[in-house]
């Protein structure tokens, strides 16, 4: 998953307050890392419907999406 990426969420999702976004398209606009005091973590931002969500789980976004077309 990488900048400029469209992506499609699943028609299923599996977490608690996303069903608003189930079967959305949306753009990847930044992957990067988030850190804490103890941690790192792997985060993306993405544009969703006009709104932009930052920081957002890496493997929580590949894993309940699915690509629609790949930046080049």
């Amino acid at each position: 998953m990488k900048k400029g990426d469209l992506r499609r969420f699943r028609d299923s999702l599996i977490a608690l307050g996303a069903d608003h976004v189930e079967g959305s398209t949306f753009m990847v606009l930044r992957v990067g890392e988030l850190v804490e005091q103890t941690a790192r973590y792997c985060v993306v931002d993405i544009l969703i419907g006009g709104v932009l969500e930052e920081g957002l789980g890496y493997s929580w976004v590949e894993d309940s999406s699915e690509v629609i077309s790949e930046a080049g």
